[in-house]
């Protein structure tokens, strides 16, 4: 089961929807699947619960009469095809000019529109993908109009959202987590919400870990490199000079680091009682000696 049918299934068992919503939902699928002629409306669907919501919700709000059949269909494999149709009758030219009274393009739009709206396009076609995997949220739009003004209104309601063209269509997609759950929460999809939050959770305690792991890993590296690098060097000046030619600081943290070569600085600095800036200050100072002395043999 998809996560996009698990989201859809909520919505479409939410009866709770004032008329603004309605006719915005309705509209939002009509427009979609292109259904809307002169003075009729045949809206083609695949998905049974949807064509049955918009069937019963076409009832409330109108005396029209509705039909509602469906069909076989062989293209692309077999399956049924829902047809919900408005034959042309009195009261229908003007039903189709009031639902434009639900754009969310008119000033003053409500957030019931709104709401009714972006959930008509979700429906219609969204697909949102499970947050284990990826957040991503998308609306494949064949009509470019419809996908401005979907992308607008959520530009309007300041959500992270851009708009492209794949597969020869509009898409307005969001990949931001809170957005997205802004959008599932807006759409009356709560129970989904609460999962796609608490996986949200999840996984950014699973990636905060992972980071602060691979911090630790590569200080721990680092702190080894350093160390190597200073064993590397208090050897080369303990050939060619002597370390007991060093001056008693310096002699003292000399043996220090070749009797720990895989301390820290900052344990280094604990095991003699100084800071480890004092502990830093010493071996730049065995580093200066070094680089004098490979100078010396380069000149030889």
């Amino acid at each position: 089961m998809s996560y996009t049918y698990k989201v859809k299934n909520e919505i479409l068992h939410r009866c709770d929807l004032n008329e603004d919503e309605k006719y915005a939902e309705i509209r939002a699928i009509l427009l979609l699947k292109h259904a809307i002629n002169q003075n009729s409306i045949e809206l083609k669907l695949e998905n049974k619960e949807i064509a049955e919501r918009i069937y019963f919700m076409l009832k409330e709000l109108t005396n029209l009469k509705i039909f509602i059949k469906f069909s076989k269909s062989k293209k692309f494999g077999e399956h049924n095809t829902y047809v919900i149709s408005i034959p042309s009758q009195p009261g229908v030219k003007k039903f189709i000019e009031n639902l434009e009274k639900y754009s969310s393009k008119v000033d003053e739009v409500s957030e019931e529109v709104e709401k009714g709206f972006i959930r008509g396009m979700f429906l219609g076609c969204g697909y949102i993908k499970s947050p284990e995997k990826e957040y991503a949220l998308d609306f494949f739009v064949d009509s470019d109009e419809l996908a401005d003004e979907l992308y607008n209104l959520l530009v309007k309601l300041e959500k992270k959202v851009y708009k492209t063209i794949k597969r020869n269509k509009p898409l307005v997609y969001m990949r931001n987590a809170e957005d997205i759950m802004d959008i599932i929460v807006l759409i009356g999809s709560m129970k989904e919400f609460y999962n796609y939050e608490e996986t949200t959770m999840i996984k950014d305690l699973k990636n905060k870990t992972i980071r602060e792991m691979n911090w630790e890993v590569a200080n721990e590296t680092k702190t080894l490199d350093t160390a190597r690098k200073q064993v590397k060097m208090i050897n080369y000046i303990g050939y060619k000079i002597g370390l007991n030619e060093l001056s008693p600081v310096l002699e003292e943290i000399a043996f220090l680091r070749l009797e720990n070569p895989e301390a820290s600085l900052q344990e280094l600095a604990e095991m003699i009682g100084i800071s480890k800036s004092g502990i830093r200050n010493r071996f730049r100072r065995l580093e200066e000696i070094h680089n004098e002395l490979l100078e010396k043999e380069r000149e030889a």
